[in-house]
């Protein structure tokens, strides 16, 4: 189950500061690494690194209420570098448009971006717009989220999100989404998301 946030909840910030580029320059790493084959030196330069990087992070831990990671309304994605980079053009109570670029982390095989990847910008994005349509309610949470696979979802390609609530019913709100390539339909999906009860949030 998802938590869907207002935009009001995450940290301030610009995108022009320093956890801007880093997580700009992790995502474009994850992209070059599904078609790399580094020589065994620069893998085992690469994973000290990495061991060092973990290290120096593990000393800079914070309470969940103060990290940055994923509450940054103004970077794609939120700042999250494991999602794929979404921007959100419209979110009101009318519905939510976005744009989504699949990088090459994301491919399966054949340049099809992997359907588990489609399925959490699909659950992220419902999730918002339920919220965004009642700002006023609670916050709430994935019930169930189905997913219909129209076409090959490709990447490297901006495509258009569009998702919206079409019904309100007690604590029960139920999201329908699709993920276009242009005309193209690539995918589809309804969701139901459920308001949270007094102390689950």
């Amino acid at each position: 189950m998802t938590d869907t946030t207002t935009q009001a909840g995450y940290l301030g910030g610009t995108a022009d500061d320093d956890f801007a580029r880093m997580t700009a320059a992790l995502r474009g790493f994850n992209d070059e690494l599904p078609g790399a084959r580094p020589d065994p030196e620069l893998l085992r330069e690469m994973q000290a690194t990495l061991t060092r990087w973990s290290a120096a992070l593990a000393a800079a831990q914070v309470p969940e209420g103060q990290r940055v990671y994923g509450r940054r309304a103004d970077l794609p994605s939120r700042g999250q570098t494991m999602a794929p980079w979404v921007v959100i053009e419209q979110l009101d109570p009318g519905g939510l448009r976005a744009t989504v670029r699949f990088g090459r982390y994301f491919v399966g095989l054949n340049g099809a971006v992997h359907g588990g990847a489609v399925a959490m910008v699909l659950d992220e994005l419902l999730g918002q717009a339920s919220h965004a349509a009642h700002p006023d309610r609670v916050l709430a949470r994935t019930a169930y989220l189905h997913v219909n696979y129209r076409s090959i979802t490709p990447a490297d390609r901006d495509l258009q999100v569009t998702a919206r609530l079409v019904s309100l019913s007690g604590r029960k709100r139920v999201v329908t989404g699709e993920i276009r390539d242009g005309t193209r339909l690539c995918s589809d999906a309804e969701g139901l998301w459920v308001e949270l009860r007094p102390g689950q949030q």
